[in-house]
């Protein structure tokens, strides 16, 4: 199967998805405000077993950390650019915080992960180079510093919540408990052939494929009316930095420091992903303008079928 094919069945998958949440919203099936029950079942149920599922394979190397912080600074100084921009612009806090969440933060556990499957198989040690990458490099800032971008520009100004308040219940969260016991299970080796722990794996299993259709619904849950000509502009804000700055960011520092060629594929792959559907939920859930995160992770998917296969072709010769 081609990458093309790749991301254009991918993409279909979350719009029928997406589509289905707005029908049954539609319906009165499902009501908008429930979107934020989805939101914490990605949160809270969905990647946690993914990431611990992915860790827990392969013990962690310094060497893939060093990926992750490139990809980190890669987000740092789009998220940097499209603040600027933002600012320069005169949009209200609520739509820039979540422009900055999206322009950087890239879609690496949904879209990054299935990718590299269909690009290098079942390979562990890749794959934990790639979720070390995602879950270090781009989760672990996302659910601490992207939440409290969110909270400052989405709360009411008048009121004393403190951002360490906002950022503190990261680290009991089920995110950051299965990132911490995902790295224990590595080092200790668990038998994988254990009937306990081939059950253990199995459930998570279940929870970690619903990822893909919790943020499709949460996503379509947020979505709602807006003229096009008042997203052209932050569309092309956000695809320009997500889709062609950010990957090039990454493929040149990469090259500078002498990354190895499989790793600088990596690296330009996961920083080339469209903007991500989990950080538009995150903008939704501490009061950033969720319905225009929405809208502009959507286009950037749409956008990304163009992006991707270009950067990868610079990234990968």
């Amino acid at each position: 199967m081609t990458l093309f094919n790749s991301l254009s069945e991918y993409f279909l998958l979350l719009f029928v998805l997406g589509g289905a949440a707005i029908w049954l919203r539609q319906r009165a099936a499902i009501r908008r405000e429930e979107q934020a029950v989805f939101g914490r079942l990605v949160t809270d149920f969905a990647l946690p077993a993914l990431i611990f599922l992915s860790i827990s394979k392969e013990p962690l190397v310094t060497e893939r950390l060093l990926l992750a912080l490139l990809l980190f600074c890669s987000i740092a100084v789009v998220a940097a650019v499209a603040w600027l921009a933002g600012r320069f612009a005169g949009l209200s806090d609520p739509v820039l915080g979540s422009v900055v969440l999206v322009s950087g933060v890239g879609s690496s556990s949904t879209l990054g992960y299935l990718l590299v499957l269909q690009i290098y198989g079942e390979d562990p040690s890749i794959m934990s180079a790639v979720v070390t990458m995602g879950e270090i490099g781009v989760h672990l800032p996302l659910f601490t510093i992207g939440v409290a971008i969110a909270i400052h520009f989405g709360r009411d100004k008048a009121s004393d919540i403190s951002l360490w308040s906002a950022i503190r219940p990261f680290f009991t969260s089920p995110i950051f408990l299965a990132m911490v016991l995902g790295v224990i299970a590595a080092a200790v080796r668990l038998p994988q052939d254990h009937w306990a722990v081939a059950i253990v794996d199995d459930l998570l299993g279940v929870a970690a494929d619903s990822l893909l259709f919790l943020v499709a619904f949460t996503t379509g849950l947020m979505l709602k009316p807006i003229p096009l000509r008042n997203l052209a502009m932050l569309i092309a804000i956000v695809a320009g930095l997500k889709l062609v700055v950010e990957p090039l960011i990454a493929l040149t520092v990469g090259s500078i420091l002498g990354v190895g060629t499989l790793e600088r594929e990596l690296l330009v792959l996961e920083a080339g992903m469209p903007a991500s559907m989990v950080a538009g939920v995150i903008a939704m859930r501490y009061g950033c303008d969720g319905a225009v995160a929405s809208a502009v992770v959507i286009a950037t998917y749409f956008f990304c079928l163009a992006t991707l296969p270009v950067i990868m072709l610079i990234g990968f010769t």
